[in-house]
């Protein structure tokens, strides 16, 4: 009998990717609206001159040339961990003042898109870099006191528009039936001078933000948001937000 060698291999291998969260605000929404227009046109030029054949002298990147026509720092941004390759690229939307600038799966990103911000007069307010659990949104929502100084005409304005988005909020968080976590439902809590908030981790952060605020445009709804990362392996994040609260 002709002996038999066997050879058993055991590998494992791991690309620890993690979404990526930008978020900045500006002195009003037309700036944010042509800087989220800008960074979305940018973003998908340089994805697509990252697929490209490339040769030895691959020219500069359509991030290069945002580099240089914006003023900002950075030498060869978005060519190797610091841009995604294994999803749809990044995703920006602007609601209000403010720009969400978001990556599903990436290591990280450059930090010319934060530094834009600030060349445009605005700021940045939060950056979750390289994050692994899931992306919680909070929502503060108000109507401007100049506007609506009847204090009953603005409770039920803003009851009006809570009903409105509760129904809306169930599609946007409903998980995929692939998805096996715990459902996380919305927490919602009223805040100081008449302020509603609610608390959301959606299935899709940009399609989320984006209901939102078209949502608060059309019932002329004020609105700002905040975002976090969620704690590993706690089943409800927004538990201390449906607690008793302290009466005034």
């Amino acid at each position: 009998m002709t002996p038999m060698r066997i050879y058993l291999y055991q590998a494992f291998a791991s690309n620890n990717s993690g979404s990526y969260t930008l978020v900045g605000t500006f002195k009003d929404e037309a700036t944010a609206e042509e800087v989220a227009r800008l960074l979305a046109e940018v973003s998908a030029a340089h994805s697509a001159w990252l697929e490209r054949p490339r040769g030895a002298d691959d020219g500069p990147s359509p991030l290069d040339e945002l580099v240089k026509r914006e003023g900002l720092r950075g030498d060869k941004p978005g060519r190797d961990d610091d841009w995604p390759l294994y999803d749809g690229g990044p995703q920006v939307v602007a609601a209000g003042k403010q720009v969400l600038f978001y990556c599903s799966f990436t290591l990280t990103m450059p930090a010319v898109i934060g530094e834009l911000f600030y060349a445009r007069g605005g700021r940045v307010q939060m950056e979750l870099d390289h994050a692994h659990a899931e992306i919680a949104v909070e929502f503060d929502i108000w109507l401007p006191y100049d506007k609506i100084k009847d204090k009953d005409e603005r409770r039920e304005k803003l009851d009006a528009f809570e009903a409105r988005l509760a129904d809306e909020l169930s599609a946007w968080t409903r998980r995929d039936e692939e998805d096996t976590r715990p459902q996380i439902e919305p927490a919602w809590y009223h805040g100081e001078w008449g302020t509603r908030h609610v608390a959301v981790v959606f299935r899709d952060l940009v399609e989320g933000v984006q209901g939102v605020r078209t949502l608060a445009r059309e019932m002329a709804v004020e609105l700002h948001f905040k975002v976090w990362e969620c704690p590993h392996g706690v089943p409800d994040p927004f538990a201390l937000l449906r607690g008793p609260r302290i009466e005034e």
